[in-house]
């Protein structure tokens, strides 16, 4: 520890003797200030200021009429403009303001076209058109002002909108102040119109009581079918009487036919069983002839005849049963016809082998030598009729034998629904005495409501006849006046309500006096590790030996020359924090606490940065200006995280920027719980994986970086 704080009073005893070396420190401290100070005012309200962006605008409405109102959106538009000092608006003709956007003296235009007015209040007619605004930017002149110039036009699309509903509302006003006023061609008022819906409606009601008068006397007629059909009851139940008998035979018959049917599918998946197995008795006889001498051999091939042509007469009658449900079952058409073609295919490989033994037996040559020449043809013909025969087992045991238990477990199913019916029909007719009496009771009750809905059809009528007798008599009614006068308010009136009947209340949860107070958290942390840059790029990192010290270990230097690094660091971090402050006058609802987290963030950044430094020389500078760079656009400082490209969302919560920046915005703009504790810890955090390298990892590399800084001075240019 003696070593360590010695190499530190060394160092500050040689600036101090050194007036040169003093003045760069000093220039060295105060140099990320100017830095971090000159950002954070030129940010100071630049939203505040757009009056200075000039954007053109020019107006070629005409107009248009609607009902007894002329409007020219045009020119309210314009009128409206001139009252905004948002944007620096130019009210120019549309000629000027394009050329204007080209050359460059207007960051944008905007140009109202001739129709305008007539298609925004083309709502009121059947041809509704969309009125569009003719909008002209130059981005080659800036690349923020683009969004600021964009932030205008839609200012101006929605004072647009809120005109147009303004001037809509107003129109239909104006148009209900005429209509109650206004006598028609004819020499009717609205109360004549409404005298004649009055008449059309009592007319209607008429009719209305006529038709169910008309239904009543329906009704009445079916109740004499009704009637009329319980007579023929008896008879029907003594037929349902009768067919209760064959009920029972019919049952053992599905039973039976049920039983036979399953019986048939099983036995073609067992012939094919067969089938196959004979087949392979067969190959294993050809196998075999070489083997045999000639009496034994020509025994065995009129075996093989004997078997083949056993195989083919089993097929053919498959062939048959198969043809025959193809037939009365066309729903398995599809799926039986493959088989009947790979069956027949099958018995032409037979019937190709028994030819051929016929042709050895008869050929008068020798048996073996024929049997020699045949054998390979016996063979492929046997494992073609095989190959055909096991495809036709396997569709009939997985396609064809399913649909066909099915299709005739659902026929046989029917059969006994059909039965179970029959049997069940004597006791339904029963109780269709029963059903009829419920129905004449309904019809009965259908009457009655019938008649009573003509009751009521009559009573409204005669209501009718009494309002339409008041009305001709009263010429000055108190209701109609009433009336009269909410559709003669002051349309304007109705306009401003319909144009904004909701206004937005603002609560700020945190607020910030102005852009450059929100800024200065990341300007200033930004300044913190540009001036630790700055000193491992002006002072070394190296320390020299001298014979007081003696033999100086890694750990002693490390830490020796790192508290300079850190009180020079602690420096600028305050110049920094106190300029934000006291000369910038940010808003800082902390102060102390704003500085607290400048200075823990100069302590940590300038621990990794001379760590890099010591470790990897140059390489280590480099490292710093690069991890620089990522954490400017990766610590959330200016836009949101989220929409950064996914590489910065990745490594954002990797990087001490982001947790030094949320401190200070604790600071400034108001506490959240813990959070701004929390912050702190996560800063200090990055500060034991410097220390690591520095104190540990990085011995291996003093010999390399010594090389490395040797080839560097031989180059007599690094």
């Amino acid at each position: 520890m003696k070593t360590i704080l010695h190499i530190f009073l060394r160092d500050l005893k040689r600036l101090r003797h050194n007036v040169i070396a003093l003045i760069v420190v000093v220039g060295v401290c105060v140099i990320p200030a100017l830095y971090a100070w000159f950002n954070i005012a030129a940010n100071w309200d630049p939203y505040g200021s757009t009056n200075g962006i000039s954007v053109a605008v020019a107006s070629e409405d005409t107009g248009s009429t609607v009902e007894t109102i002329s409007v020219n959106l045009g020119s309210q538009i314009i009128e409206q403009l001139k009252s905004n000092d948002d944007i620096g608006w130019k009210f120019v003709d549309s000629e000027q303001a394009i050329e204007g956007v080209k050359k460059g003296d207007y960051y944008a235009a905007i140009v109202i076209p001739s129709h305008f007015s007539e298609d925004m209040v083309s709502f009121l007619t059947t041809d509704i058109t969309t009125p569009k605004l003719e909008y002209y930017i130059n981005e080659k002149k800036n690349a923020i002002a683009p969004k600021i110039t964009n932030a205008g036009a839609s200012t101006v699309q929605q004072q647009i909108n809120q005109t147009f509903i303004q001037t809509a509302a107003e129109v239909i006003g104006n148009v209900l102040n005429t209509t109650s006023a206004v006598i028609d061609e004819d020499g009717q008022t609205v109360m004549d119109h409404f005298l004649t819906i009055l008449q059309t409606v009592d007319n209607d009601l008429t009719l209305y009581d006529n038709t169910v008068t008309a239904l009543s006397d329906t009704t009445t007629a079916v109740q004499g079918i009704v009637d009329s059909a319980k007579l023929t009851l008896p008879d029907v139940s003594s037929m349902a009487s009768d067919g209760q008998a064959a009920t029972n035979d019919i049952q053992s018959l599905i039973s039976a036919a049920q039983q036979n049917s399953q019986g048939t599918s099983e036995t073609i998946g067992n012939i094919f069983t067969a089938v196959n197995q004979m087949l392979d008795s067969v190959d294993q006889s050809i196998d075999s002839l070489p083997n045999l001498d000639t009496t034994q051999a020509k025994a065995e091939l009129e075996h093989i005849q004997k078997q083949a042509s056993s195989i083919m007469e089993i097929n053919s009658k498959v062939l048959s049963v198969l043809t025959q449900i193809q037939q009365k079952l066309p729903i398995l058409s599809d799926a039986i016809q493959p088989l009947v073609n790979k069956i027949n295919n099958t018995n032409q490989s037979l019937q190709s082998i028994v030819d051929n033994i016929n042709t050895i037996i008869t050929s008068g040559e020798d048996l073996q030598t024929a049997l020699a020449n045949a054998q390979t043809n016996l063979k492929q013909w046997i494992a073609s009729g095989k190959s055909d025969l096991q495809s036709v087992q396997n569709e009939y045991t997985t396609t064809v034998r399913p649909t066909l238990d099915s299709t005739m477990s659902s026929t046989y199913s029917a059969l006994q629904s059909l039965s179970s019916l029959l049997g069940t029909a004597g006791s339904s007719i029963q109780n269709i005495d029963g059903i009829l009496d419920g129905v004449n009771q309904a019809i009965t009750s259908g009457n009655s409501a019938l008649q009573n809905t003509s009751a009521i059809i009559k009573t409204t009528q005669e209501k009718i006849h009494n309002l339409r007798t008041t009305l001709e008599n009263t010429s000055d009614n108190e209701q109609i006046e009433k009336l009269l006068e909410l559709l003669q308010q002051d349309p304007s009136m109705l306009g401003g309500f319909m144009a904004s009947p909701v206004q937005l209340e603002t609560n700020q949860l945190y607020p910030i006096e102005n852009y450059g107070s929100a800024m200065a958290p990341f300007y200033s942390t930004l300044a913190i590790w540009v001036g630790g840059i700055v000193l491992v790029a002006i002072m070394k990192v190296t320390v020299d030996e001298d014979k007081r010290l003696g033999n100086i270990k890694p750990y002693q230097a490390y830490i020796g020359r790192y508290l300079l690094f850190m009180l020079l660091g602690l420096v600028q971090a305050t110049i920094i924090c106190l300029g934000d402050l006291y000369f910038l006058k940010i808003q800082c609802l902390h102060p102390m606490l704003f500085m607290i987290s400048g200075w823990i963030s100069s302590l940590v950044f300038t621990n990794i940065i001379y760590t890099l430094t010591v470790s990897f020389g140059d390489i280590g500078k480099a490292l710093s200006v690069i991890i620089l760079v990522i954490q400017i656009a990766g610590s959330s400082g200016t836009f949101p995280i989220e929409v950064t490209p996914k590489f910065f969302q990745n490594v954002y919560p990797f990087l001490p920027f982001t947790y030094a920046i949320n401190a200070m915005r604790e600071t400034i703009a108001g506490f959240y719980g813990n959070q701004y504790l929390i912050y702190l810890l996560q800063v200090l955090a990055f500060l034991p994986f410097a220390l690591l390298l520095g104190l540990v990892l990085r011995r291996p590399l003093i010999k390399f970086n010594r090389f490395f800084d040797e080839r560097l001075e031989d180059t007599h240019l690094m």
